[in-house]
């Protein structure tokens, strides 16, 4: 009686295995098409995330050209650093000891184009407050995410809000990288 329950389970597990075969097949093709289905998400997303990193988010060594907005003609040139946050926020500092550091906002214009708003006080060189200067931008990314050039105007408040004076700038600025990558 053993043998013959031992050979129905034999038999029992031959006619299986073409079943248990064909599960297998199915089954390796279920997850071969997942992983093709990642892998191709992957790759969207990597490039999503390449073209995210053409913007202007990120640290900028920017030089500023100061200029007579009827003429062109540069009145001066100062380097600045301006850092472009994720949340739209704008922090500026400049090498002159007669003006302090700039906080603003910036949003996308579209097409590789931002806005930007911000302010800064000037002092006299006794230290003495000269004016409150609101600074617009229209900046444009290069084609190579690492540059911008962009264009605007200063514009200098008194102690009680009145315009004092308007000067033109032009800002040509790269950006800054981890140099330990």
């Amino acid at each position: 009686m053993m043998v013959t329950g031992s050979a129905n389970r034999e038999a029992a597990l031959w006619l299986a295995s073409p079943i248990h075969t064909e599960k297998e097949i199915e089954m390796k093709t279920t997850v071969f098409r997942i992983c093709s289905i990642l892998a191709i998400g992957l790759a969207c997303a990597l490039q999503t995330l390449q073209a995210q990193q053409h913007t202007l988010e990120g640290v900028w060594a920017v030089s500023v050209s100061v200029t007579n907005c009827n003429t062109g003609q540069i009145i001066r040139t100062v380097q600045s650093l301006q850092a472009y946050h994720h949340d739209g926020t704008v922090n500026e500092t400049a090498n002159t000891a007669l003006r302090g550091p700039s906080e603003g906002v910036r949003s996308a214009a579209g097409g590789g184009t931002y806005k930007d708003s911000f302010y800064f006080y000037r002092y006299t060189s006794t230290g003495t407050f000269a004016s409150l200067a609101h600074a617009t931008d229209t900046i444009t990314l290069g084609s190579d995410p690492g540059h911008y050039t962009s264009v605007g105007k200063v514009q200098d408040f008194d102690a009680n809000g009145n315009l004092i004076s308007t000067g033109c700038v032009i800002h040509t600025g790269y950006r800054l990288e981890n140099s330990e990558e």
